[in-house]
C-alpha cells in the first residue's frame, strides 16, 4: 500500500528546513539541494512542492512572519498607561528564546536582500506595516499611537541585533532597563 503524505505539512516542513538552513548560514545556503538534504528527501521531492528557489524562500519567510504574528498577538495584553505591561509586551518580540533568535535571524537575512532587490523590499516593507499597525492598535489608547508604534519597532529592531551581535552584554536585566528608559520618556 503507497505510503499517504499530508502535502501540506511537507510543504510546511520543507520551509522550516530552509529557515533552519537561512538561520544558521543565510540565504544562500537554502539551495534546492540543501533543503533536501536537510529535510531528508530528493530535489525532485522540494521541486514537486516548489516550483523555484525564490518560491521555497517565499515559503520560509512566510513560515517566519506567520510565528511573529502568533507572537505577537499572544503576547502579555497592554493595558493602558501601565509601564510594566507596556515593558512586557515589547519584550515578547524579542530573540529571548532560540525559536525566536532563529526567527530573527531569518527575518535579518531577508533583511539584507531585501536591500539589494526590489521583490523583497516589497514584502518587507509590507511585513512592517501589518506589523506597526498590529501594534499602533494596541496602543490605541495612547495619544500618537501610530508614532509611538514605529519608534517601538525600530526600538524592537535595534535591541534585537544587538542582542543577537552581543549576547553576553545583553542580559534580561539591561534589556528590561532599556525598555524602561524608554517607555518612561
Amino acid at each position: 500500500m503507497p505510503r499517504v503524505v499530508d502535502h501540506a505539512e511537507r510543504r510546511a516542513t520543507l520551509a522550516e528546513a530552509a529557515a533552519t538552513l537561512i538561520a544558521d548560514a543565510g540565504l544562500d545556503a537554502a539551495g534546492l539541494r540543501q533543503v533536501a538534504r536537510a529535510g531528508a528527501v530528493t530535489t525532485g521531492a522540494v521541486l514537486h512542492y516548489f516550483d523555484s528557489k525564490e518560491a521555497l524562500l517565499d515559503a520560509a519567510y512566510a513560515a517566519v512572519m506567520a510565528r511573529l504574528a502568533v507572537r505577537q498577538q499572544s503576547g502579555p495584553a497592554l493595558d493602558g498607561l501601565d509601564t510594566a505591561a507596556l515593558v512586557a509586551h515589547i519584550a515578547s518580540f524579542l530573540p529571548v528564546d532560540d525559536k525566536a533568535l532563529r526567527d530573527w535571524r531569518v527575518w535579518l537575512a531577508f533583511s539584507a536582500r531585501a536591500l539589494v532587490d526590489p521583490r523583497f523590499a516589497a514584502q518587507h516593507r509590507a511585513a512592517y506595516a501589518r506589523i506597526t499597525a498590529a501594534l499602533a492598535a494596541d496602543l490605541s489608547e495612547l495619544p500618537n499611537a501610530a508614532a509611538l508604534a514605529d519608534a517601538l519597532v525600530a526600538l524592537i529592531d535595534g535591541l534585537a541585533i544587538r542582542i543577537m551581535l552581543e549576547p553576553g552584554d545583553w542580559p534580561p536585566a539591561r534589556v528590561e532597563a532599556v525598555l524602561m528608559t524608554f517607555v518612561r520618556l
